[in-house]
């Protein structure tokens, strides 16, 4: 099929991040695929309150903010689904009692945004140097009625869609998806098939974030030399 930006069906848009632009965080991160962009902050491990306390690790909060308007019921979805897909990879154990909040905020919807903002996620953690058991990475499918799948769906790709699949991976996770968002109507090979796209996607989407963190690293080392 033709994509409206002229894409084959297993490719992703090009592919930016920035890290370290939020001055009051402690750790942040900016990415984007084509016209989607989602900047995250992280603050903390800091003190958290007494209602909230874990004695065994620490207590991850997420706010999630739409690029328009208030907050609405599936911006709570996104809070919750984010925050247990990174409890599990954050070694809370290492800063009990304390509090870790992660601040996503939406810049750009152009499509495939959840994706987007794990991926943010991901990065912004890197940066704040909280300690995480592997990485995450994600991506999204869209299948049409016909039995077209494309990876990484723009806006007008997903209005079009009969459901929309987004996995997340983690790094060192062999036993199945960290994340997994599936909406509307499709059968199981088609499900596999968007696992299958969105697992490769994944893989440059990891090499991605390995060459911008090494690249940042690389840049603080000569700043101190």
């Amino acid at each position: 099929m033709t994509r409206p930006d002229k894409r084959e069906a297993s490719q992703i848009r090009a592919l930016n991040c920035a890290l370290g632009q939020l001055n009051r965080a402690d750790g942040s991160a900016q990415f984007s695929a084509g016209n989607t962009s989602v900047i995250c902050g992280i603050y903390g491990p800091v003190d958290v309150k007494l209602y909230d306390e874990k004695l065994d690790r620490a207590h991850i909060e997420v706010k999630f903010r739409p690029d328009v308007g208030v907050p609405m019921t599936k911006d709570r979805w996104n809070d919750s689904v984010i925050r247990s897909t990174f409890e599990r990879e954050i070694l809370g154990q290492m800063h009990p009692r304390t509090l870790i909040q992660i601040n996503v905020q939406v810049r750009q919807n152009d499509g495939s945004v959840d994706a987007a903002a794990i991926n943010a996620v991901t990065l912004a953690l890197v940066d704040s140097g909280v300690p995480l058991r592997s990485m995450v990475a994600a991506a999204t499918c869209a299948v049409y009625a016909n039995g077209d799948i494309v990876i990484d769906p723009t806006q007008e790709e997903i209005s079009k869609a009969q459901s929309t699949h987004t996995f997340g991976f983690s790094s060192k996770q062999t036993d199945g998806p960290a994340y997994v968002d599936s909406r509307g109507d499709f059968t199981m090979d088609q499900y596999n098939s968007c696992y299958d796209m969105c697992a490769t996607a994944t893989e440059r989407i990891f090499a991605f974030m390995r060459s911008a963190i090494e690249s940042k690293v690389s840049k603080e080392s000569l700043n101190r030399a």
